[in-house]
């Protein structure tokens, strides 16, 4: 045991070297780097107690080798689809405004068939529109009243009596400045 704790405290600084040298990868990967410290130090660990003499290996190299390989093993982990969906998802109980409202609140069915969340989103919608109109340019308000009832560019070009490629061009300019708006 006298003999594992001189060995962890002369060769404890490699983990501080992986944990350095990996450190950009695990931010990329959502890795929490305690999470990456305590992988290195089980590696460690484990490499102090499997070490053998007789296999003509320094035990730094030794060490080296076992917390490169647990890492790296990590970081597959990590990169998987799955784990990269799982990082990124949001938890249904977390309030997401200062009202307390909860993502599970929103998505609920029980939420959107409340009347002042109805006449609340009413009233943001409505608000939001003129905010819209007073921005855009007589056509541009065409344009917007005939895209946002589902006509396509081509049909909306027909009854403004437009190429297509000038509607297109407006409905670019439309989204820029609804972006700016938001």
């Amino acid at each position: 045991m006298e003999d594992s704790n001189k060995l962890y405290e002369e060769y404890k600084y490699i983990v501080d070297i992986f944990i350095k040298k990996y450190y950009n990868l695990a931010i990329s990967l959502n890795i929490e780097i305690k999470e990456l410290e305590q992988e290195a130090y089980y590696a460690f660990s484990d490499a102090i107690k499997n070490y053998r003499d007789d296999k003509n290996a320094k035990i730094s190299t030794f060490i080296s080798l076992c917390i490169d390989r647990r890492l790296k093993k990590i970081f597959k982990k990590y990169s998987t689809t799955k784990a990269k969906i799982l990082n990124n998802a949001y938890s249904l109980d977390y309030d997401y405004n200062e009202e307390g409202t909860t993502l599970k609140d929103l998505i609920s069915d029980d939420y959107k068939n409340d009347p002042l969340y109805s006449l609340t989103n009413e009233e943001d919608y409505k608000e939001l529109l003129a905010k819209i109109k007073n921005v855009l340019s007589e056509s541009e308000l065409d344009v917007f009243n005939y895209y946002i009832n589902n006509i396509d560019y081509l049909t909306i070009a027909q009854i403004m009596n437009k190429t297509p490629k000038q509607i297109d061009n407006t409905i670019q300019r439309l989204k820029h400045k609804i972006k700016e708006l938001l």
